[in-house]
This record gives structure tokens, sequence and C-alpha cells, in this order.
């Protein structure tokens, strides 16, 4: 309890991705209190790598983060951080015709700057000084009687009780689950259809072709299209500016299937992937001809299955329970805008809790709590359904060679939807 008799605020973060732990930074800065919550054990490492643009969020992701961390961004948890993200063309990316190899957009943006950021070092810096409960996996989430407080539950049979919860825990949120409990089918997630997808994460032993598809291509990330496929290649490491064998590069690839029964091929009966992505790739433009036909041979990959849910809005329970990042707004990478999307979410909701914890008396907060949690979560479906919708539109597009250049990502480049 406060002084003036009020409960203090106590928030829950349902997961510790990068959405939770900058929520968490935050808040801790702003003398809130909260707990922090992580189903995956302590230490454990995803098999998967990928990498995140931040653009038009990174002035709100510099504010949200402590400034011992936020100085840290381009050093500590970019791609490459030998480089000056604040020159070009480091502070953007280009889109080139994979059938001629010509740049078709410069994705610069006008001003600031672009960090490509790992997902799994930006995590471990934003882990730093944070006290996640690892091992907790939520099986419920209840509210009191009179509405004031929010209990988690979860399966090793532990809960906890605070005066909000919000759920950042991925695209197949439990919290999102819970807030849709007597419709379960509204917060099912989807599955993007029409499309071949994979993704990989290698290096090229030949440290002279790992020179030649970077210096061809762009330093930081690319992408390229053609008939036969869309090409998404970032750097995911360099451990070694110097010694290009050790730099590891980020691939995405998708093609348009001609049937549901060649998805099946290659998502349910192990169909060779990497076969028929260099049998596509054999036949692009230089340097991505050489980039997709040197993948080493050894490189084992998995069709991946891209998931969506397009917001709709949800009930807070009076103001106790929300969503952010993935778990509000899941949506295919095809035009790099959930992590952007995601920093938004957490700066609002925590301005909204700054407000809500400085506000006395006890019905005056919870009124508040009611009003602004609400609000805020119907400006996160909305926005974030709108977005979900034209990053599906532009994936389809990406994949359709002549419909590329009426696309959202030639029209708006990486600007806010």
């Amino acid at each position: 309890m406060s002084e003036d008799g009020v409960k203090e605020t106590h928030i829950l973060i349902i997961g510790a991705g990068v959405t939770g732990l900058v929520i968490a930074h935050a808040l801790q800065q702003a003398g809130i209190r909260y707990t922090i919550f992580e189903s995956e054990d302590a230490g454990k490492k995803r098999p998967k790598e990928w990498t995140m643009g931040i653009h038009w969020s990174l002035p709100l992701l510099e504010r949200l983060l402590p400034p011992r961390l936020a100085s840290r961004i381009a050093t500590d948890a970019s791609v490459d951080p030998s480089l000056n993200y604040d020159e070009p063309p480091n502070n953007g990316a280009y889109i080139y015709d994979g059938v001629t190899g010509e740049v078709l957009k410069d994705l610069t943006p006008p001003t600031g700057r672009i960090v490509r950021v790992s997902r799994r070092k930006l995590r471990a810096l934003c882990s730093e000084c944070i006290d996640i409960k690892h091992g907790h996996v939520l099986q419920d989430v209840t509210t009191s009687e009179d509405s004031k407080t929010v209990t988690a539950k979860f399966m090793n049979e532990d809960s906890y009780t605070g005066t909000l919860l919000v759920g950042c825990d991925g695209p197949r949120s439990a919290v999102r689950s819970c807030l849709f409990k007597s419709e379960p089918g509204e917060a099912q997630a989807q599955a993007m259809q029409g499309g071949v997808t994979t993704s990989m994460a290698i290096s090229y032993p030949d440290p002279e072709i790992a020179r030649y598809v970077r210096e061809k291509t762009h330093p930081v990330w690319c992408m390229s299209i053609s008939p036969l496929l869309f090409h998404f290649m970032s750097m995911q490491d360099v451990p070694d500016p110097d010694r290009p064998e050790t730099w590891r590069f980020f691939y995405f690839d998708s093609w348009l299937a001609k049937d549901q029964d060649e998805v099946e091929e290659f998502r349910d009966r192990g169909g060779d992937i990497l076969a028929a992505l260099k049998e596509r790739g054999g036949k692009l433009a230089e340097p991505f001809r050489t980039a997709l036909l040197s993948i080493p041979d050894e490189t084992e990959l998995r069709y991946s299955e891209l998931i969506y849910w397009v917001a709709k809005p949800w009930d807070t329970r009076k103001g106790l329970m929300t969503l952010a990042g993935d778990s509000a707004h899941p949506m295919p990478p095809f035009r790099g805008q959930g992590g952007n999307h995601a920093i938004q979410d957490a700066h609002n909701f925590v301005e909204i809790v700054k407000q809500i914890s400085q506000t006395t008396g006890e019905e005056a907060k919870s009124s508040l709590q009611a009003k602004a949690i609400q609000e805020y979560s119907d400006e996160v479906a909305k926005r974030g359904g709108e977005e979900t919708n034209l990053s599906l539109k532009n994936g389809m597009m990406s994949m359709q060679y002549v419909d590329f250049k009426e696309s959202p990502y030639m029209k708006q480049g990486l600007n806010k939807g």
C-alpha cells in the first residue's frame, strides 16, 4: 500500500523477449514495481537466429532503455559493431531486381538511421540488470471480484498478483488466449498461405565468396525480387571485420507455391528445400546467384511457417490485462515493422502506467486505469491490425515480380504504415 492507502502499482510482465524487457527497464527507471516472467529456462539457446531493423522506433528505444544500455545498441547488439550507422550506406538498405541486378529502391530514411540488430544480442543486452523469473509457463489469468487486482497462475503452481498484467509472450500468446477465453477461435494465429518459406544463418568457408557477396550487395542488409524468388539477406554477426570466413549471413527466402501440394512437400514430407532454393537461385543475377549457389551443402533447411494474427479489440477487464508486441500483432516479416511497432507499444504502455502510478485516490486510480488501458489496447489493435494487413499484402506481392513495384515496400519504404 502507498501512504494514502492505495494499492501500489505492480505490473506483471508475461514474456522476457525484447518487448517485455524494454518495458521492465522503463518501469525500473520510473521506480514502478514489476515482476517479469519467462517460460523458457535460464540459459536456453534458441536454434534459430534472425535480425531486426530498428528504424523509426529507434529514438523511442533509446528513451526506454537506461542510458548505459541505450548507448550500447550499435556496439553490443548490432550485426556488425564495427560500422557507423549514422553514415550511408550503413544507415539504409537496398531493394534489388533479382533479374537485372539493378537497384529498384534505396531504403535509406531521409532523416535518422537504421540499426540492424541481432535479436539474440539485443535480448542479451536488454536482459542486463533485470531479474527474470524463468521457467514460468502461464496457465491462467484471473481478476479479483472488485476489479482491483490480477493474478497470473503458472504450471509450476506459482501464482503472483499485481495491479496490471501485460502479455509480451509472443505470436502464440497465452495471455491473448486468456483474453479471448470465451471465444478461443478469435485469438488463434494463422499460417500465411500461398508461399514456400525458409531461413538460415550461414558462413561461407571461402572468405572471397563472403567478401564478394557482401561488397556487391550491401554492408548490412538488402533484398532482391524476381519471378522465382524473394531473397532477403543481412549480416547476422561479424566477429572479425578482417576475416570474412567468420562472418555469418542471415537469409530469408520465399517463393509463390504452384499449389498446396508443393507447400506440403517441404512442410510435411521432407522435401529437399535447399536443392529447390539453389535451383531457383542459380537463375538470378549476380551476386545473388553466387550467394545462393555457395550455401554449404551440409546446411539444414526447413520450411518456416509464418504465422500472423490480425488484431481485433480485446476487453481489458477494466484495465487489468493487455498485450504488447508480437502478442498483440504477430505479423509476417515482409515489411520489417514488427519490432518497431513493439517498441511503440512499449513506449505507449509505460507512459500510461506512469500516469496511473502518479494518480492519488483509489477510485481515481482505478477509473483512470480502466479507461487508459482500454484506449491503449484499442489503439494497439487498430495500428497492429493495419500493419499486419500491409505486411501480408507486401509479402504476396514480394513473391509476384510483376506486382512488386506497386507494393507497400516500394511506395512507403520503411515508413510507419
